[in-house]
């Protein structure tokens, strides 16, 4: 009789451990923590976020001869004088120009980007008919958002 009540805690003993290795893994898989959030994907279409991105975006757009995509990139304050003083100074970007003028060929080319105490300013060098000019953009926060807040561009072939 001794022979089955030893089963029997044998039994209950191995069940014990079974049940309690269970509720140890139960226990460790419910208690880890939660994985972070996901961070959220960038908001389609809200364009360049740093300084840096803004500067190459309006060489880029300056390249391309892409006035509307300049003013674009412009603070609130500037889109008006900006669309003025940059046909004035880059005579290739003006819609109105004869398209000998517009198809001649230019290129901007960024420098360095330094910060000074109300945001950035960008030089950027323009190569046009064999020479070679320099100029500078400000890049500031308008509105929560970096955006070319002036641009002393070099006077293109005497003009303006």
């Amino acid at each position: 009789m001794r022979e089955p009540a030893r089963r029997r805690t044998t039994a209950m003993v191995i069940t014990g451990m079974v049940l309690g290795g269970a509720g140890t893994l139960t226990y460790f898989v419910i208690s880890r923590p939660d994985p972070p959030p996901a961070t959220p994907p960038a908001a389609a279409g809200t364009g360049p976020t740093s300084p840096e991105s803004i500067a190459k975006a309006v060489i880029d757009r300056l390249n391309a001869k892409d006035l509307d995509g300049v003013i674009e990139l412009t603070c609130a304050q500037g889109k008006s004088t900006g669309r003025r003083e940059l046909m004035k100074a880059v005579p290739h970007l003006d819609p109105a120009s004869p398209a000998t003028t517009r198809a001649k060929p230019i290129a901007f080319e960024l420098g360095q980007l330094s910060k000074f105490p109300d945001g950035y300013v960008a030089s950027f060098t323009v190569r046009f008919d064999g020479a070679e000019q320099d100029g500078t953009m400000r890049i500031q926060l308008s509105a929560d958002k970096w955006t070319l807040c002036g641009l002393d561009s070099p006077r293109i072939g005497g003009v303006g």
